[in-house]
């Protein structure tokens, strides 16, 4: 047979994986050998594979191979990821594209879509890693919502539950307008944007109508003074003083608000006078519970304004920024309009601008979990390369906040959490300990009404 001078990949690619999977060369069982395991870190099922992949995998083949040479039993797990965002997302496009709105199926349908999905790419994925020649064990493929890792799900969330680190409450979370979901802060990606700087004045409350008297605030986002509950100034900027203690009204809906004054505001930042939206900033929802001021959320689930705005109802929040400035200019609200670069954050998986929202979700108390995880580093039971990034992870660790962990999708595991219509919940392995928890439930309910009565 005569050699090609050249080398043709597809010839010899193919025949030497085909050989090495029929061999059985990537498998691996227990035995004495010292274990050199891997977990892949699984590709989501919303696609095909990209560079960053193949770079990531060509990495752990190396460490594998070279641990396999070793004499080490080397095993490589293989799986894709349910990617519950992103794949939802993916699969709503399909359905866009076909004709078929997701509000107009059940919930099973839409899932038989997404099974549909997620058998087509997640099947191609583990194609494209065969191609690539990775040394993965393919009997032990797995996948993220198989029964037995569901089941380990469920275990670990009820434990979880028992001791404590999960709790159900009412937070500001980060949220995705196009998805309609909330999202952890790992999943909000921030970028650098151009935006506007409008100036608008509020004006007080002077108890005359002759005599007006106004404070000007410059904000981005006009579209949610009507959510606006209080005007914030410091109490060491002079210009300010002697509006301590008295009200504003905002602009357009005339809402009576209080001034108060408090050192979080910057003196040199802007006008000196901070707008407070407790329902759409953490950082205002943070002064909203200092001084007990009222949450007015004026945005539904879409992204558009709602009944609680007042005007522009079922506008969309973009189309409102634009909307809104001719009406502030017509009152006299506004004052000038300046460029202005800032950061906004992105939803990873949809790229729509996220919303920060007080809502009801499942949460993580990281606190606790974290502790262990700080303490193996600093230890050096675990040692970072190169060394810096343990100073990194310190930081990270003891800054770390709780994990809203709730989505408001169809696809993923569910949360094992079973509902009375009178709002109460029990969390549960099973529909039937869901049932005999209840069960228990009301009868100490009954139990303790009779104490209450004796």
């Amino acid at each position: 047979m005569e050699l090609s001078k050249n080398y043709i990949p597809t010839d010899v690619e193919i025949k030497w994986n085909a050989h090495w999977i029929e061999k059985g060369y990537f498998n691996s069982k227990p035995d004495d050998r010292e274990p050199y395991t891997v977990v892949i870190p699984p590709p989501n099922v919303t696609g095909v594979l990209h560079m960053g992949h193949c770079l990531n995998n060509s990495i752990q083949d190396i460490l594998v191979r070279r641990a396999r040479m070793m004499g080490k039993n080397a095993c490589w797990v293989p799986g894709t990821d349910h990617a519950s965002i992103a794949t939802e997302a993916k699969v709503v496009a399909m359905l866009r594209e076909r004709g078929i709105a997701k509000s107009s199926l059940t919930r099973d349908e839409f899932l038989s879509y997404a099974w549909e999905w997620k058998e087509k790419y997640g099947g191609i994925i583990l194609q494209q890693l065969r191609k690539l020649g990775c040394s993965l064990d393919w009997d032990r493929t797995s996948f993220t919502m198989d029964p037995d890792y569901y089941q380990s799900v469920i275990k670990v969330f009820n434990d979880l539950f028992a001791k404590g680190h999960i709790y159900r409450g009412k937070r500001m979370i980060n949220w995705d307008v196009r998805a309609k979901t909330a999202l952890s802060d790992e999943e909000v990606i921030y970028k650098e944007v151009q935006s506007k700087l409008y100036y608008i004045r509020y004006r007080i409350d002077t108890g005359s109508e002759s005599h007006h008297e106004f404070i000007t605030i410059a904000t981005v986002r006009p579209e949610t003074i009507m959510g606006d509950t209080a005007i914030c100034v410091n109490p060491n900027d002079d210009r300010f003083k002697h509006l301590h203690g008295k009200f504003a009204f905002v602009p357009l809906i005339n809402r009576r608000i209080p001034i108060i004054p408090d050192e979080y505001v910057e003196i040199d930042f802007g006008t000196g006078a901070l707008k407070v939206t407790p329902a759409h900033d953490i950082n205002d929802y943070q002064l909203g519970q200092k001084y007990q001021l009222e949450i007015i959320d004026t945005m539904n689930d879409d992204g558009t304004m709602s009944e609680a705005a007042q005007i522009f109802i079922g506008e969309d929040r973009f189309d409102v920024r634009k909307n809104i400035i001719p009406a502030l200019e017509a009152a006299g609200n506004l004052v000038k309009i300046e460029d202005y670069t800032n950061q906004v954050g992105y939803s990873e998986r949809t790229d729509a601008v996220v919303e920060s929202r007080l809502s009801l979700q499942w949460w993580v108390s990281m606190k606790a979990i974290s502790e262990p995880a700080l303490k193996a580093v600093m230890d050096d039971e675990i040692n970072f390369h190169p060394t810096k990034f343990k100073n990194l992870y310190r930081h990270w660790m003891e800054n770390i906040k709780d994990w809203c962990i709730s989505r408001q999708l169809w696809w993923g595991h569910r949360i094992p959490a079973y509902y009375l219509e009178d709002g109460s919940f029990v969390v549960a392995h099973s529909l039937d300990e869901a049932f005999e928890k209840f069960k228990i439930q009301k009868l100490l309910w009954k139990i303790l009404s009779k104490m209450k009565i004796a």
